[in-house]
């Protein structure tokens, strides 16, 4: 039925042959108008970075809720989630920044902390992060 949009111009072109050309020429055009517009939103929301999944994680800061050594888990996003520092050990109620993942483990380093370029991930090299 969505699609059913998209055939507009298609499916109003007997309008020009049924109707008078004064009336019919404005409702196609309006008919052309409307598909137009559906056609840009749906480009501009094919267009869209992802917002699931990790990659959408990657650069979010969350709050280190327990720490273990090395390993932390950091709440981001109102979930808990497993993480690994290769730098310096952080504290419980930290802030953390998310710099990759492997796995279901994200990388993690301290909210502050340079960025060194052998920390990243090789999936996610020659990205900005904050």
């Amino acid at each position: 039925m969505c699609h059913l949009v998209l055939a507009l111009p298609v499916i109003a072109l007997p309008l020009l042959w049924l109707l008078p050309l004064g009336i019919a020429v404005p409702v196609y055009a309006v008919t052309v108008a409307i598909s137009i517009a559906v056609y840009a939103v749906a480009i501009i929301a094919a267009r869209m970075p992802a917002r699931n999944g990790f990659e959408a994680m990657l650069g979010a800061t969350g709050l280190v809720v327990r720490q273990e050594g090395r390993q932390a888990v950091l709440q981001i996003q109102g979930e808990l989630w497993s993480a690994d520092f290769e730098d310096e050990p952080v504290a419980a109620g930290e802030k953390a920044v998310v710099v990759g993942f492997q796995g279901f483990r994200l990388k993690a380093r301290k909210l502050g902390a340079p960025v060194r370029d052998h920390q990243l991930p090789v999936a996610i090299k020659g990205m900005e992060l904050p």
